[in-house]
């Protein structure tokens, strides 16, 4: 068999994977690219031909996989990967924006991470300059996934 429609064929499976779930266009993707690197050198080929494939294969490789990602990222968001969406059973992973600059107090010992109270909620935090002992007052200075990150606000003298 010709190694380059095997080669063709492998790679729109794998492209493929990365739209339909269940890794079976992905392996059988993977095994049409490698039977054509081995149909490639059985053919008589120079040891520098066959690396040339190889370097090629694995160069097409690596901008397909980029390609795909790019192509989900442009996708309908609810189909997407990168979603940050509430989805059916699910809550997205995401801190309150709203908190940021407000000022909370410690609930919990923040051994970096632990839970405020900024006004009358609740929220899971975790402290930039380390330990923060229950009671510290602080300020809400950013956020990463669900936490909210802090830091413990300094008594002004007078």
């Amino acid at each position: 068999m010709n190694p380059f429609i095997l080669l063709v064929i492998g790679l729109l499976l794998v492209f493929l994977e990365f739209f339909v779930p269940g890794a079976v266009f992905g392996i059988l993707g993977g095994i049409a690219i490698a039977a054509s690197l081995v149909f490639f050198a059985m053919e008589n080929h120079s040891p520098w031909e066959v690396l040339l494939y190889f370097t090629t294969v694995v160069v097409l490789l690596v901008y397909l996989v980029k390609f795909a990602l790019w192509r989900i990222r442009k996708t309908n968001s609810k189909h997407s990967l990168y979603s940050d969406a509430d989805q059916e059973g699910f809550v997205a992973s995401s801190f309150d924006h709203s908190a940021i600059g407000k000022h909370g107090t410690v609930l919990t010992d923040l051994k970096p991470g632990g839970y405020i109270l900024v006004g009358d909620k609740k929220y899971q935090a975790i402290s930039l300059s380390g330990y923060l002992s229950r009671g510290s007052e602080v300020e809400v200075i950013d956020g990463q996934e669900e936490s909210l990150l802090v830091k413990p606000i300094k008594d002004k003298k007078l």
